[in-house]
């Protein structure tokens, strides 16, 4: 089967700093992947560069097999909704979507009205902007992004700050665009919002693919033992000094030193680190399911170059 999304070393570099750097991925009719990432981590960039909206370089993006680079019609395809929304505040829901959808062949009031009403919010269609709370102004632009019907779908963050009734909504519409052959990325920093949506996980650290994993290695990762952690200003120190001193293994994720150890034991670590006058800003155990994952991927402290 043909890729409808193909990433070839994409790259996206502004002012000499990457966004995102050397990706590969591809993605077939309607696969819905996840993209999972820290703030800055490189989620929100490497659809944007999909979409068209950042420059490819170096590297490629195509879509249906077409170079976006040198056919830029074939974006028509593609439809986005990226985080923050971003609206004419002073103009009405139905202004704006009449607006901002009027380039699109596939549109009319009467369509624009029935997918109003697929997200919840046909009722509000004569309200500024300016009065709306943030979760309506999401599933305005999700509405948007839905209402062309596209071949590809790219969301940014579609789950995030929405009450449970409107997030039942957005799940339901991604499952029906899914079933009808949509192919659908969508970002978010909660792998528990995604794990029931998605067939494949990107995971993205410093702007690049750590890895890409099925739903079913997911799982069996998220039902391992949780590792425990200190979280200290210089965890590269921090964790030589745990190493030389407590003979253990550790991993470093952010500034958390990563370890497997009891909370007995982990209590002596941290009594241990605050009397070298090392400040300690937290301990415990990784628990969320996205964080347990990066820990499972990254390297002993040893194997770092």
């Amino acid at each position: 089967m043909e890729n409808v999304i193909e990433a070839k070393n994409l790259s996206v570099i502004i002012k000499d700093r990457f966004l995102v750097k050397n990706v590969y991925l591809t993605l077939k009719k309607g696969e819905c992947v996840g993209v999972l990432g820290e703030d800055k981590s490189g989620k929100t960039s490497l659809i944007k560069a999909i979409s068209g909206s950042l420059p490819i370089a170096p590297g490629q993006a195509f879509i249906l097999g077409e170079d976006i680079y040198y056919n830029k019609k074939v974006l028509t395809k593609v439809s986005t909704c990226f985080d923050p929304p971003m609206f004419f505040k002073y103009q009405t829901v139905m202004d704006n979507m009449k607006y901002i959808s009027s380039l699109s062949e596939n549109n009319s009031k009467e369509k624009i009205i029935q997918t109003l009403k697929m997200f919840g919010i046909e009722k509000i269609k004569k309200t500024r902007i300016m009065f709306l709370p943030y979760y309506q102004k999401k599933l305005m632009a999700l509405a948007l992004a839905f209402l062309t019907e596209p071949e590809i779908l790219l969301l940014d963050e579609p789950y995030k700050n929405l009450p449970p009734e409107p997030l039942k909504i957005v799940k339901n519409a991604i499952k029906a665009a899914q079933k009808k052959g949509t192919t659908i990325i969508i970002t978010s920093q909660n792998i528990e919002q995604l794990e029931n949506d998605c067939d494949r996980f990107v995971f993205m650290e410093e702007r690049a693919i750590k890895s890409i994993l099925d739903s079913s290695t997911v799982e069996e990762i998220t039902d391992k033992n949780s590792y425990a952690f200190i979280k200290v200003k210089y965890p590269h120190y921090v964790g030589k000094l745990l190493i030389d001193n407590f003979k253990i293994k550790v991993k470093i994720l952010g500034r958390r030193v990563l370890f497997n150890a009891n909370e007995e034991e982990t209590a002596k670590m941290v009594r241990f680190i605050t009397k070298q006058n090392l400040a300690v800003y937290g301990a415990g155990y990784v628990t969320r399911k996205a964080e347990k994952i990066f820990a499972e991927l990254t390297p002993y402290f040893k194997e770092e170059k």
